[in-house]
C-alpha cells in the first residue's frame, strides 16, 4: 500500500467524520431539513472520494465503488440514528432524576408496523415534565403510575428511564460504524491502486 492512497483515504475519513458530527449537531439544534441536506452532502463527498481512491486502470471497478458507497450510506444512516440517541443521553447525564406520575398514554403505530407508547408525565406539583413525553416500545405503564425518570430541566430532550439514559450502547455504535467506514476507505485505497488483472 503506497503512502499517497492511504493519505487520501485518511483525509476522506476525517472529512466524513467532521460532516457526521455536523449531522448530529444539526439534528440536535436545527432540524430535519438540515440533517437531510448534510446527509446528501456526506454521500456526495463519499462518492467522489471513493472514485478518487481508484488508480487509473486499477481495481476495484465502478461496481465495487458503488457497492462501497451503498455500505457507507447504510452505515451513516444507522450512525445518525445512534448519534441522536447518544446526544440525548449526554444531555440527560447532566440532568436529574425525578419521580413523576403518568398523566396520559398514547399508542402510535408506524408504517413499518411497530408501536410506540408515549407517556405524558407530571411532577409532584402537577406541572408537566419538560422535554416531551416518555417514549417506550412496549406498554409498560398506566395513567396514575409513578415512574422514576431522568429529565433535562431545560427541556432540550425528552425524559428517559435511568437505565436507558445511562446506556452507552448508542455511543459505541457511533464509534464502531465510523471506524468501519474508515477501515473500508483504507481497504479501498489499497485495492484501488492494485493493477487490474488481465487475461491472455
Amino acid at each position: 500500500m503506497t503512502t499517497a492512497p492511504v493519505g487520501r483515504a485518511s483525509a476522506l475519513a476525517a472529512v466524513l467524520t467532521c460532516l457526521f458530527v455536523g449531522i448530529v449537531l444539526a439534528g440536535a439544534y436545527v432540524g430535519t431539513a438540515l440533517v437531510v441536506g448534510l446527509v446528501v452532502l456526506y454521500l456526495v463527498v463519499a462518492g467522489v472520494g471513493l472514485a478518487k481512491l481508484r488508480g487509473p486502470g486499477s481495481d476495484p471497478g465502478y461496481k465495487d465503488t458503488g457497492g462501497a458507497l451503498a455500505l457507507v450510506a447504510l452505515a451513516v444512516i444507522l450512525a445518525t440514528a445512534a448519534g441522536g440517541d447518544a446526544w440525548q443521553n449526554l444531555v440527560l447525564s447532566s440532568g436529574r432524576e425525578v419521580n413523576a406520575v403518568v398523566a396520559s398514554e398514547r399508542a402510535e403505530k408506524s408504517s413499518r408496523g411497530s408501536t410506540t407508547w408515549s407517556y405524558t408525565l407530571t411532577s409532584a406539583d402537577g406541572t408537566v415534565v419538560p422535554g416531551g413525553p416518555l417514549a417506550q416500545d412496549s406498554e409498560r405503564f398506566k395513567p396514575g403510575d409513578t415512574v422514576t425518570v431522568r429529565m433535562d430541566p431545560a427541556g432540550r430532550v425528552a425524559p428517559k428511564l435511568p437505565g436507558e439514559a445511562a446506556s452507552s450502547a448508542s455511543l459505541w455504535s457511533v464509534i464502531g460504524l465510523n471506524a468501519a467506514i474508515a477501515a473500508l476507505l483504507l481497504c479501498l485505497a489499497h485495492l484501488g491502486n492494485r493493477p487490474r488483472r488481465t487475461t491472455g
